[in-house]
């Protein structure tokens, strides 16, 4: 069914560009607008068409967070995160080493790695290396909790759009797939418990007048990480419990390691299927970071074709085939530029996968180019455009407006740094009996191949 979906999208696009429809998959239905209504949709305020409503209704929000009343995470990731990459930078750059290694492994003689599997691991210890620093970020209970909870929350999904309005308030505290999300809570709850503690009695000590406040100063005498938390600490009032922590531990780790895993891998097999780029990127890496590979904030921005590699990998393989997703909360619900009238209630999403294929905006759109965009940068006048981040009209898989994804720049400068040290240390092939892995269609969602394997050899 879920391949069905995109079908049906591409098919409505291609018959009726200009005209919403309906589409029901596993139990939600949403209205799937033209692209011609991304400008409104995406300015539209939370009274009108909201996305937390959205994500509390699909995501689970009372076992999960998701889409609840979150004000400091939302100031800690919209306002201290956008302005604070190179600092989470130097934590990304302190621990590739470690969950590269660990998870893919020295492979001296050529080896198939589950690619999927590998990259969640790395994801997360990266990852966690700026949420919650050492050691904690490689505790064995908490890479399990993190690397497992998005995939948990899923399965609570489907079980969940099996029952009835009904029978769900009685059945959903005692289904194992609850529960599940329930044990998360308490895992990071005695986790963080002892790092708090630890925490507000450094700053007790130091004297801060804010805890957090080290986090924006310099921070030679501290190794890198845990950055996050001490955002999250900063932005409330009076000090934090565990508890409000682990939630907002708990909404960054929905919102980060699922994505930045099936993004990765998805490069990954580009990496594999398309050898004639990577040593073009090799000598990205080389001229712009030396014989290390090691990124830091000058080299990231200069890192043009590696940029232009991973949006052309997103473009191809993006994470749903429509995006935006909207709750209807307008008494009078929402109009579109069609006359058509969506009553309050519903959940509306454009059709994304229509502007990733599309022959106007790009040439040959069903070749991939993993240098297309670093291309079009050197056009006169768009230098700041096209870049993996940037979000409009040519663009919505990190959304668009006033709610596109505030952790964006998070997830590619991490990206970065896992592939900077992949492109320079290993050589990768597909396996010959299996050619290139392929993805599938779970509802609105393409999901890459989780038992998909790439041949890696360390490099001399």
């Amino acid at each position: 069914m879920g391949s069905d979906a995109a079908t049906v999208i591409k098919q409505a696009h291609k018959e009726c560009p200009e005209t919403p429809f309906v589409l029901s998959q596993f139990g939600m239905s949403a209205v799937i607008l033209p692209t011609s209504e991304i400008e409104t949709v995406k300015s539209l305020p939370e009274s009108q068409l909201s996305i937390k409503h959205h994500h509390y209704n699909v995501f689970l929000g009372e076992y999960s967070y998701m889409g609840t009343k979150a004000d400091e995470f939302d100031a800690a990731m919209r306002h201290i995160l956008v302005r604070n990459t190179p600092v989470i930078l130097e934590s990304f750059v302190a621990e590739v080493d470690y969950a590269v290694d660990k998870y893919i492994g020295k492979c001296e003689e050529w080896t198939p790695i589950k690619v999927r599997h590998a990259m969640s691991m790395a994801a997360s210890a990266m990852s966690g290396r700026a949420f919650v620093g050492l050691p904690l970020c490689r505790d064995s209970e908490w890479v399990a909790s993190t690397t497992s909870y998005t995939q948990d929350v899923s399965r609570a999904y489907i079980y969940l759009r099996s029952l009835s309005w009904f029978t769900k308030p009685f059945l959903a505290p005692f289904s194992p797939e609850v529960r599940s999300l329930l044990r998360h809570r308490k895992v990071n709850v005695e986790k963080l418990e002892p790092l708090l503690r630890a925490k507000q009695a450094k700053s007790a000590q130091d004297g801060d007048e804010k805890q957090g406040q080290r986090s924006f100063e310099t921070r030679a005498n501290d190794p890198p990480g845990g950055e996050m938390l001490d955002w999250f600490i900063s932005r409330y009032r009076k000090s934090p419990t565990a508890h409000q922590l682990a939630r907002d531990q708990l909404l960054v780790t929905f919102a980060s390691i699922y994505n930045l895993s099936n993004a990765l891998s998805y490069i990954i097999f580009d990496l594999a299927a398309y050898p004639e780029h990577v040593e073009e990127l090799r000598q990205e890496l080389k001229e712009v970071t030396g014989t290390t590979g090691v990124i830091d904030k000058i080299s990231l921005p200069k890192l043009r074709k590696l940029d232009s590699f991973i949006r052309e990998s997103q473009r191809m393989s993006p994470p749903s085939i429509a995006n935006i997703p909207r709750f209807v909360t307008s008494p009078s619900g929402f109009q579109t530029s069609t006359g058509h009238v969506i009553p309050p209630g519903n959940t509306i999403m454009v059709r994304a996968d229509a502007i990733n294929r599309d022959a106007n905006l790009w040439p040959e759109p069903d070749k991939f180019d993993g240098l297309r965009f670093s291309k079009l940068r050197e056009q006169a006048g768009n230098d700041k455009k096209f870049q993996h981040t940037s979000t409009g009209a040519d663009n919505i898989n990190f959304g668009h407006g006033i709610w596109a994804c505030p952790g964006r720049f998070f997830a590619s400068a991490e990206i970065k740094v896992i592939l900077a040290y992949i492109i320079t240390n290993y050589d990768l092939k597909l396996k010959p009996e299996t050619g290139k892995p392929g993805s599938f269609h779970y509802g609105f969602a393409i999901l890459p191949d989780s038992e998909a394997e790439i041949m890696f050899k360390r490099r001399d």
